[in-house]
């Protein structure tokens, strides 16, 4: 128990009004969120991490890109047959995460329930936690995701959490990014 002095509202004129009591911790933490602005009934739960890496340059890769670069990373799941919803035999992304330059390699990234896509936002977050996940980077010169340029880099890694949902437990995913290779560049206009 300890005593604590809390303003409980203001009274004629403005003037304070104060009440001191002998309070239990538990009456003193929940008036210091109600104080600080934020009702304990109304405070937003920390998201719940999903996925947790690192995305790095591999030796000999150069970052070409403006202003306006970015660093895209999108997870799957691992499995074939993992994935909640697939379009023909590509699995569809569980989540995705853009990052605006400026980047600085080696680059540590965590995705979490908030960056689920719209296809995986309804399902049970407890099924998909603990799944192995396939970590897929790319580093995009003009920023815009639906373009492909010659000097992007990509990479990919996997995230083991070997049945885990605790992220502590998990060996996070390491993607080392590096150019598209020759057929890649020439897909993409380059030379």
């Amino acid at each position: 128990m300890m005593p604590l002095s809390l303003v409980i509202g203001l009274g004629p004129l403005g003037v304070v009004l104060r009440s001191t009591a002998v309070c239990r911790r538990e009456v003193v933490l929940a008036s210091l969120s109600f104080s600080c602005g934020v009702h304990a009934a109304h405070a937003e739960p920390p998201s719940a991490i999903i996925a947790t890496g690192v995305v790095q340059l591999q030796n000999g890769a150069t970052v070409i890109g403006a202003a306006e670069a970015a660093l895209y990373v999108t997870v799957r799941p691992a499995e074939a047959g993992g994935g909640a919803l697939q379009a023909g035999t590509k699995v569809v992304p569980l989540a995705t995460a853009r990052v605006a330059a400026p980047i600085a390699f080696p680059y540590k990234f965590q995705l979490t329930e908030a960056d689920l896509t719209a296809e995986y936002k309804s399902i049970e977050l407890s099924s998909i936690k603990s799944l192995d996940l396939l970590v897929s980077a790319r580093f995009d010169g003009d920023g815009v995701a639906a373009t492909r340029g010659p000097d992007d880099l990509v990479g990919r890694g996997l995230l083991r959490k070997a049945g885990s949902s605790e992220p502590l437990r998990w060996k996070p995913a390491v993607v080392e990014l590096q150019g598209r290779g020759l057929t890649g560049r020439l897909l993409t206009g380059g030379k």
